[in-house]
């Protein structure tokens, strides 16, 4: 395959379409949309009298970075997407609740919801929790605490994780 013009024609025999471009300085960037996946390319100028190749940062994400260039190359052959890499319904959802979480942690003027408040506002909205001792041993209170420092650490360092392949291997 050579240059951008014949990487365009390809992808639009295999089913993918443009679905956003946009050109800068940088080059042609363009967001290819097909039934199972997403791939974003830029398409420099020619450098060095090569007509078509691919150039990688080398930072901690060469790996994913690779993995994509695969992805897209399979796409142009016309493979389908062995799965989706995108999140399941409940992985969706399971990360919903984790931002929900995350924004209500705070009360408008600034004092931070207990766990008992982020429960009946954001997880168990409309149940009763019980009195207070109850509250204490409840499991639904351990489970609230789980989904916090989860969520937290989703904030801190995890949402990283959501760009490899097997971030959700542990919501299956």
């Amino acid at each position: 395959m050579c240059g951008p013009e014949a990487i365009l024609s390809r992808a639009a025999e295999v089913g993918l379409h443009i679905a956003n471009e946009a050109t800068n300085r940088q080059g042609r960037h363009m967001v290819f949309e097909g039934k199972y996946r997403r791939c974003r390319i830029l398409i420099k100028s020619a450098r060095l009298g090569l007509d078509s190749g691919y150039i990688i940062r080398n930072d901690p994400w060469v790996e994913v970075r690779i993995s994509a260039i695969r992805d897209f190359n399979k796409a142009l052959e016309g493979a389908e997407s062995l799965r989706s890499k995108r999140p399941t319904n409940y992985q969706r959802r399971r990360l919903e609740l984790l931002l929900a979480i995350l924004d209500s942690q705070f009360l408008p003027d600034g004092r931070r919801r207990t766990l008992r408040q982020l429960a009946q506002k954001i997880i168990y909205p409309g149940s009763d929790l019980g009195r207070a001792i109850e509250w204490k041993s409840s499991s639904q209170r351990r489970h609230t605490q789980r989904l916090v420092n989860e969520a937290q650490h989703l904030m801190r360092e995890g949402y990283r994780a959501l760009l490899q392949a097997a971030a959700f291997a542990h919501l299956r």
